[in-house]
């Protein structure tokens, strides 16, 4: 996967956690991705149902795992105490282009532990045939 990273998106420990767990997210690396995660995570994808726990969760992702982006481009990423926010873009490989946001709450500011996932996804660009 190519990546597209702005210069400030690591120059702290947190915002390098959120862009390592961006790129897990976006390649489908669920047993890195899972290492961080809450026992009782809750990701919502805006527009559906919560994703309550790591079964849940990694059941998700593996679902989601037959188109992998093939290119992903993080412009920004925020983190203040628990919060941290990051939003970019995916071409994933049958060419379709998605914008994202999204949101985290860590257990503590200091904790490496995801409670809760807040997804943005839009359609950018549909593939074309």
């Amino acid at each position: 996967m190519k990546l597209n990273i702005k210069p400030n998106c690591a120059n702290a420990p947190k915002k390098e956690l959120v862009k390592q767990l961006t790129i897990a997210f976006a390649s489908y690396d669920i047993p890195k991705a899972m290492n961080f995660m809450d026992s009782n995570i809750s990701w919502t994808l805006v527009g559906e149902a919560p994703i309550i726990g790591k079964a849940q969760f990694a059941e998700a992702l593996e679902k989601m795992s037959d188109n992998k982006a093939k290119t992903l481009t993080i412009e920004s990423i925020l983190t203040h105490g628990k919060e941290a926010a990051v939003h970019g873009e995916m071409l994933m490989e049958d060419g379709t282009v998605f914008g994202f946001s999204d949101f985290y709450e860590f257990n503590s500011s200091k904790s490496e532990m995801v409670k809760t996932i807040v997804s943005y996804v839009v359609l950018k660009e549909k593939k074309t045939d």
